[in-house]
């Protein structure tokens, strides 16, 4: 069994984040990755940019209610209403942006902190796409200890959310020890509480 601190999605998509959400709760902290679609070369520019300039207004177009970035080739269909028509992206964007570098500031936190991490991939892939993945999280932190594991492609059937079973048993060596989990947990309740705090109270108003 192996001991890590926490458990981050690298992307591709969302369905590795709704498993680790499922099996270590509030020990998968809340990434850029998570949500949105994240090529596996956009993955290596975010970590060789320092996840800077990477959600640059000038970069996104809507396609089919979804809001893209042509540069990247990343979709943001969660950080965005559904049905978005290119007419409403301006008025949308300066939320989804600062909702973007928040989650960019908490990856890069974690990925510069302290380790072992246990990092996910999303979907199958080819073992050179893992190992390039790999190899960028080191030059990101080389003194960064990591285990990184991809979905295996039985796991990608049916829904969205694939093989509950095959993710079990992808998830299933590794373990967040109980500090860290009661850490996570007790952090997890606090950005929830206070969540619902501001949503009762209503927007600040600006001084």
């Amino acid at each position: 069994m192996q001991r890590v601190r926490a458990a981050i999605s690298l992307g591709p998509n969302c369905r590795g984040k709704h498993h680790l959400l499922r099996v270590f709760g509030d020990a998968s902290p809340s990434g850029v990755f998570d949500w949105q679609v994240t090529p596996p070369e956009a993955l290596q520019c975010y970590l060789r940019q320092d996840f800077a300039g990477l959600f640059e207004r000038e970069d996104l177009v809507v396609k089919e209610g979804v809001v893209w970035n042509a540069r990247y080739r990343t979709s943001h269909q969660h950080e965005f209403p559904r049905g978005l028509t290119a007419a409403e992206l301006d008025a949308h964007y300066p939320a989804a942006r600062a909702r973007h570098e928040h989650l960019c500031r908490r990856t890069r936190s974690r990925l510069r902190g302290r380790g072992p991490l246990l990092l996910v991939f999303s979907r199958p892939v080819p073992g050179e796409v893992v190992a390039g993945v790999r190899a960028a999280v080191s030059r990101y932190n080389p003194r960064l200890t990591f285990h990184l594991v991809a979905e295996p492609p039985e796991g990608a059937v049916g829904d969205w959310t694939g093989s509950a079973e095959v993710w079990d048993a992808l998830l299933a060596p590794f373990r967040i020890g109980p500090l860290d989990r009661l850490r996570a947990g007790a952090a997890g309740a606090w950005r929830r509480r206070f969540g619902r705090r501001a949503a009762t109270r209503g927007p600040i108003a600006p001084a």
